[in-house]
């Protein structure tokens, strides 16, 4: 439950003493100074963004997280941290924390629910986990330091590990450090910088695709704490300073902070702002760079996205385009229609559940499906399509759940009917419906209290209209293979969505539906870019 703090002093801007070399431009922006944001705390750590820019931050001895919001408002989000140290979200909005007090890596769900995501290497506790980054994929790398008292440490050093995106697989990756602290990534996942302060030193490594490491270098002589890149590859390390290294580990820059810093991130709406937190107090900074994202992030940011409560946490909806969309929802990431035309899906979230409407090329991409598989990856597509796809005849394997019009199965715990899709009215030259009935599929998937119904190529057929209590729909308006507008809206007319996104238009104009269904009052007609 958040809780607000009220914080009893104005903001106070304070000089900043920056250092550069001359052929480098200072990285922060005109003549911004280090802002004090608010104060009071015993010592902050682990500043961490959310997907809209906030701050979550810890204060590890009084055993809380805060959050400082766009708006400037401080508040509470956990009151009992368990020492919680690095902070870093995940895609789904969890928030993953190192509980230096229990020794475990955590999962904090938006509405303060704990599941612990490991809390022991070979049968033995950990020291006191530190800090954290996580991979495109969504693996986890953190440190497991021990600061102040050395007795009951559970392993035999001081190392650093990598936890699975499918949290099954946890390997020790760095044995050799006298005491590793902060780490960063670069945005493709390829780099990883870790800074052992132990030694007074900072190396980068290779991350090899089962997470290991390999092909360690010095990459600057000096240890601090927490790290932070930017979108230029800079990478930023809080010791004394605010110290700035370029790629090639050339300090180019310096910040001078009030207090010594422990860690930082960049966020705020446009992620230009570099937050610090130092010991007792949070800071923050406008930057000329922006903080480096994943590629795979930066790739979703660039499609339209909407948000929708259900009884079991949000449904996010992000439109690709034409017939091809993703739902977020409940920690697990759904594709339907992956096509490469619409996405570079070697850089889009890997998908626990992928939905295949019919078998023609722009709505079935083998390659889209390869690219974001993992290996519990569950397809459900129609027949036609599981001939098509790695696994299927003539493998003699399933190559996933083929459902028929009128089937209904849960799968990755959700509720989904296989509804008919098919044209009475378009057909080809040869009379041939261009989609035969039997042939392809429109699915209705149960979100929580949600029931979202994706139609695929057909038209306003008897199946469509008897369809009761669905809250967000979408249906195609692509000439001459699907529907009409008028087609579109005799269908909504019929089974009454809450919502309706019309997709699938290609060269039609979907504003049309607006004005077919502007005495329906009950029905939102929502434009997105899916042509």
């Amino acid at each position: 439950m958040k809780s607000k703090l009220y914080v009893s002093f104005a903001f106070l801007l304070l000089a900043v003493t920056i250092s550069y070399s001359a052929e480098n431009q200072s990285l922060i922006k005109g003549a911004a100074k280090v802002e004090k944001l608010a104060g009071g705390f015993i010592f902050t750590e682990g500043p961490a963004a959310d997907a809209k820019g906030n701050v979550y931050f810890s204060d590890i001895p009084n055993n809380k997280i805060h959050i400082w919001s766009l708006e400037g408002k401080l508040s509470t989000f956990i009151e009992n941290s368990v020492g919680a140290n690095g902070l870093y979200f995940e895609k789904n909005g969890n928030l993953i924390a190192c509980q230096g007090g229990g020794r475990k890596l955590v999962s904090i769900d938006p509405k303060g629910k704990v599941t612990v995501l490991t809390d022991k290497y070979d049968d033995k506790p950990f020291n006191s986990l530190n800090d954290l980054w996580l991979d495109p994929e969504g693996g986890v790398y953190f440190t497991d330091p021990r600061y102040g008292s050395r007795d009951n440490m559970g392993q035999n050093g001081e190392n650093v590990y990598y936890l699975s995106a499918d949290r099954k697989r946890l390997i020790r990756v760095i044995d050799d450090m006298a005491r590793p602290n902060g780490l960063i990534g670069t945005a493709d996942g390829k780099l990883l910088y870790v800074t052992d302060p132990g030694s007074g030193k900072t190396f980068v490594y290779t991350v090899n695709k089962d997470g290991s490491l390999s092909n360690k270098k010095l990459f600057a002589q000096q240890g601090g704490d927490g790290m932070t890149i930017d979108n230029k590859g800079n990478v930023y390390l809080a010791a004394n300073t605010v110290t700035i290294y370029n790629r090639a580990g050339e300090k180019i820059e310096e910040i001078e902070v009030p207090e010594r810093p422990s860690n930082l991130c960049f966020a705020g709406k446009d992620n230009d702002v570099l937050f610090i937190t130092a010991r007792t107090s949070l800071y923050s900074i406008q930057m000329q760079v922006k903080g480096a994202q994943s590629m795979k992030d930066s790739q979703v940011q660039k499609f339209e996205v909407d948000s929708f409560s259900t009884s079991e946490g949000d449904l996010k909806i992000t439109f690709i385009g034409h017939a091809t969309l993703m739902f977020d929802f409940n920690g697990k990431v759904i594709h339907v229609d992956p096509v490469s035309r619409e996405a570079d899906y070697t850089r889009m979230p890997k998908a626990d559940l992928i939905l295949v409407t019919h078998e023609h090329g722009d709505h079935l991409d083998t390659g889209a499906i390869e690219a974001i598989r993992k290996d519990n990856t569950e397809i459900v597509l129609t027949e036609a399509c599981s001939e098509n796809v790695a696994g299927g005849p003539p493998r003699g394997e399933a190559a996933g759940i083929v459902m028929r019009n009128g089937d209904v199965k849960t799968v990755q715990g959700l509720k989904i009917e296989a509804v008919p899709a098919y044209n009475i009215v378009h057909k080809r030259s040869s009379g041939e419906p261009f989609h035969p009935k039997g042939r392809g599929n429109g699915y209705c998937v149960s979100f929580g209290d949600k029931k979202v119904y994706v139609a695929g190529d057909t038209e306003n057929i008897p199946e469509m209209k008897q369809l009761k209590q669905i809250d967000i729909a979408f249906l195609p308006m692509n000439l001459p293979y699907t529907m009409t507008p008028e087609m579109a809206a005799d269908a909504a007319k019929a089974f009454g969505p809450k919502i309706l996104y019309p997709y699938h238009y290609g060269q039609t104009d979907a504003s049309l539906l607006v004005d077919l269904l502007k005495d329906s009052e009950d029905i939102e007609v929502r434009i997105r870019n899916m042509p």
